[in-house]
């Protein structure tokens, strides 16, 4: 798909591929555009950000299987993604050796290439978590107890349903919370 460019004093105005919408390049980018051998980009910034934070998986859980035992274990990351994924207790050990996965880079291949060839062939970890006490549904979230559906969160106790809250207690359905206790529906307490 083509884009239209106008070219002004100040850079050069292009319509995003995605959105539709306006954005400007500054001469200074073009420079930069050529000394890294890209072309300018036909995407707006704000598209660009949302394209490259994709990946990021914040509220979904899934079940994958363990590479390591074949065993089911809950996951930010999806089945279908390819990735080979490890219990986090057994990520975090030594029953692995990371150094197995190291390699030389390559300077005659484009380096996101070999990145994206690395981020499948190396292990990650199924949930981002650390000191949970029964609260397995929960992912990106440490010191939880009896927490269920719990996400960015830290030392919650008692409650369900929590995105972004910290030391939460016995509240539900709250989103980015701050030492909220018997709370229900809150946002931004």
């Amino acid at each position: 798909m083509q884009t239209e460019t106008k070219t002004t004093s100040t850079g050069s105005v292009q319509a995003c591929q995605n959105c539709k919408q306006n954005f400007v390049i500054e001469p200074e980018d073009f420079a930069f555009y050529e000394k890294m051998k890209v072309p300018p980009p036909t995407w707006c910034p704000e598209c660009r950000l949302k394209r490259r934070m994709v990946w990021r998986n914040e509220r979904n859980l899934y079940r994958v299987k363990d590479a390591a035992s074949g065993q089911e274990v809950f996951s930010g990351i999806q089945p279908q993604s390819g990735l080979t994924v490890y219990e986090h207790d057994y990520w975090w050990s030594d029953k692995w050796d990371p150094m197995d996965y190291g390699r030389d880079y390559d300077f005659s291949r484009p380096f996101f290439e070999q990145l994206k060839e690395l981020a499948y062939e190396t292990p990650w970890p199924a949930r981002n978590i650390q000191n949970l006490v029964n609260s397995d549904y929960s992912n990106n979230a440490g010191d939880l107890k009896n927490c269920y559906l719990c996400f960015n969160s830290g030392e919650d106790e008692d409650s369900a349903y929590i995105a972004d809250a910290y030391k939460t207690k016995n509240s539900f359905d709250v989103f980015v919370t701050d030492r909220v206790e018997l709370s229900y529906e809150s946002v931004l307490r």
